[in-house]
């Protein structure tokens, strides 16, 4: 839930009691301040440990937005149309702006009234700045951003004297996938012309944007299950699983339930409801980095609606290598628990120590039972998963095979070819040619 605070005006004497207390605090003289709100006291604290210059902050340039390189910035970018076209008419002659960041506080967009965009030149609150806290200390877009929630900030409350000139209402936006902070919404503007009742406008645009995200959501995930229909309909040999372009389980059929339990991926062959590596505004080496343990690169087909990836349709083949029952070795539990293990890891060292502490058993009892579980040595198995890990990278990604071998936990690359190569009978990079061919 977001964090609301109190944004009660602050009278002439508040301000120069807020205004003496900032050099106190700033001085060392007093490093618990008074006369402020608690909000106001632990961000300033956290400027004093950050570094914030009060005098010059550091001002920091971003890529510009649509160069940024995040699908959710510019998704953000894209759902905020409708809030801030319409912010120029309606903050016309008031001196105030409205201005939309990420959640690094980087500016995406700006606009209202011409003074106050002009006037926001002066102190650099203009498109592909950083608007963190860490980088301006505190401000409404940066200190909302840290609180997850809503604020405001009068002029003397901030950190930076540059900014003292300056009053500002903000909000965070929420992702209405995973409720995560995509940005911020402000309005701001010069102290002598904001007008607190302008805090309703920045919540209602919040909200505005959140709901356009949603409406976006929703009908890719109409187009997803239009487009995907007939092929979860059809007689099949293999188990199917529709996924949502975010990664979230649309539909499973019972083949599919059926392929999970065996392969030890979930109880009673209920499968997890979101996969973040099927979540397409992650990186495609991030994307591939965080593929489970049970699902393979080659089972995963996107699903393409008017030239955009709307889902994922998972297929499992017709014959699977299940986890064998277990016959005195491992509970079924604790293996489920050492794969996942193995799956988060793959990219550094994974000792057999580290392995036997999360099954809670000692080193000697979980070698031997992990391969009566598994049939393999956990050596062997580690080597494995990278080496299945290494082959989703090399079809889905652009890294070279370098950085693919590193990606996977090996250090000499040598060592990586060779080993790719016992497994799959194919050098790297010729596995990476007949995948593409």
């Amino acid at each position: 839930m977001p964090t609301f605070v109190s944004n009660a005006p602050l009278s002439a004497g508040a301000d120069t009691n807020i205004r003496a207390a900032l050099v106190r605090f700033q001085r060392g003289d007093d490093r618990v301040p008074r006369a402020v709100r608690p909000v106001i006291e632990e961000s300033w604290q956290r400027c004093l440990r950050s570094g914030v210059d009060p005098v010059m902050p550091h001002a920091v340039r971003s890529a510009a937005p649509e160069r940024s390189g995040s699908k959710l910035a510019q998704e953000l970018l894209d759902a905020s149309q409708a809030v801030m076209t319409p912010a120029r008419t309606a903050l016309r002659g008031c001196g105030t702006m409205l201005i939309l960041a990420d959640a690094a506080g980087m500016v995406l967009r700006t606009d209202g009234d011409d003074n106050a965009l002009a006037a926001a030149e002066g102190v650099d609150l203009t498109r592909g700045s950083n608007w963190s806290e860490a980088a301006r200390g505190t401000c409404g877009l940066g200190t909302s951003l840290i609180l997850g929630g809503a604020l405001h900030v009068h002029g003397p409350e901030h950190y930076c004297r540059t900014h003292q000139s300056w009053t500002c209402s903000a909000s965070v936006v929420r992702d209405p996938v995973d409720e995560g902070v995509l940005g911020a919404l402000s309005v701001a503007g010069p102290s002598d012309a904001f007008d607190p009742h302008l805090f309703p406008l920045v919540l209602a645009s919040a909200a505005g944007v959140r709901a356009a995200l949603a409406e976006r959501e929703d009908l890719r995930r109409k187009r997803l299950l239009e487009h995907a229909l007939a092929m979860l309909s059809r007689r099949s040999t293999t188990g199917l699983m529709l996924f949502d372009r975010r990664g979230r389980l649309v539909t499973a059929d019972a083949r599919a339930r059926s392929a999970l339990a065996s392969l030890g991926a979930a109880d009673d062959g209920a499968p997890v409801a979101r996969i973040v590596a099927l979540d397409v505004c992650a990186g495609p080496e991030v994307s591939v980095a965080q593929m489970p343990f049970w699902l393979r690169g080659q089972w995963v087909e996107a699903v393409i609606a008017d030239d955009e990836r709307v889902g994922t349709i998972v297929k499992f083949p017709g014959a699977l290598q299940p986890v064998p029952a277990v016959r005195c070795g491992l509970p079924r539990y604790k293996l489920r628990r050492v794969m996942a293990y193995v799956d988060a890891r793959l990219g550094g060292p994974i000792s057999l120590d580290d392995l036997a502490s999360v099954a809670g058993v000692s080193r000697f009892h979980f070698h031997r039972q992990f391969r009566k579980s598994v049939g393999v040595t956990p050596r062997e198995h580690v080597l494995r998963a990278r080496i299945e890990r290494a082959k989703g990278l090399l079809t889905e990604s652009d890294l070279t095979v370098g950085e693919v071998s590193g990606a996977v936990g090996f250090a000499d690359q040598s060592h990586f070819s060779n080993i790719f190569r016992r497994v799959t009978a194919m050098t790297p990079r010729g596995f990476r040619n007949s995948m593409s061919g």
